[in-house]
């Protein structure tokens, strides 16, 4: 099965879900949640390991962590509900 990215639509239902933090002070910039998030949905609906991800998408280890976080914080669910599809 080929991955779609998010669409525009999909997208402006979920990005009240990935608060901005403007307090950043020293460090790498933050990587865009939709980037991150496209990645976490391709590993998961293509039962592929996260270092296998394309060309183009984010560090495998960024994707990796923030779906633990967001796994962790209800977010992955609130994403699968939202886009009724099956995740984890």
């Amino acid at each position: 099965m080929a991955f779609e990215p998010l669409s525009d639509e999909d997208w402006n239902r979920l990005v009240h879900l990935f608060p901005v933090n403007h307090a950043r002070r020293y460090g790498r910039y933050p990587r865009n949640p939709r980037d991150v998030l496209n990645a976490i949905l391709w590993v998961l609906t293509q039962n592929e390991h996260w270092h296998h991800l394309p060309a183009g998408m984010p560090p495998a280890q960024t994707c990796y962590i923030k779906y633990l976080q967001w796994r962790r914080l209800g977010i992955v669910a609130r994403i699968a509900e939202t886009l009724e599809i099956h995740l984890e």
